[in-house]
């Protein structure tokens, strides 16, 4: 008789692999959708932040 190799239950190491990167991916970009950098910017410095919005068009709104 032909002894039968016990086959152990592991894991394919680069599907694991493939599927952590996946799970990463996917909540990165939830993370990304769900968060505006204002949010970020406050958590992070809540002391305040300056924000300079300025128009480059040539067209100015004190110009006249």
């Amino acid at each position: 008789m032909a002894k039968k190799k016990k086959r152990k239950g592991r894991y394919r190491f680069g599907l694991v692999l493939v599927l952590s990167a996946f799970i990463l991916i996917i909540s990165f970009c939830a993370y990304m959708t769900n968060t505006t950098l204002e949010e970020v910017l406050e958590s992070k410095y809540p002391d305040g932040i300056v924000v300079h919005q300025e128009n480059y068009g040539g067209s100015s709104s004190t110009a006249e």
